[in-house]
């Protein structure tokens, strides 16, 4: 497994237990998401962007959202 795919799956398992926890969560709720890339490459904010990296938390995260009915607000930098 790259670290790409590593990204992908943990940020998978997260929403997957973010979900499962969050049972108020109804269809048209909007699920706001904050995260750096430069912190999920090791970098400090805003030091190391990486556009791979957040493929990999959307790839994973967008299709949980819509499966739910819910709108995903995403700010990433």
């Amino acid at each position: 497994m790259n670290f790409f795919d590593e990204i992908n799956a943990r940020t998978a398992a997260a929403a997957d237990e973010l979900f499962a926890a969050a049972d108020t969560l109804k269809k048209g709720d909007i699920l706001v998401v904050g995260c750096s890339t430069s912190e999920i490459m090791g970098k400090r904010i805003g030091t190391g962007s990486n556009e791979d990296a957040a493929k990999a938390v959307m790839d994973a995260l967008l299709p949980r959202a819509k499966e739910r009915g819910l709108y995903l607000a995403v700010q990433c930098c």
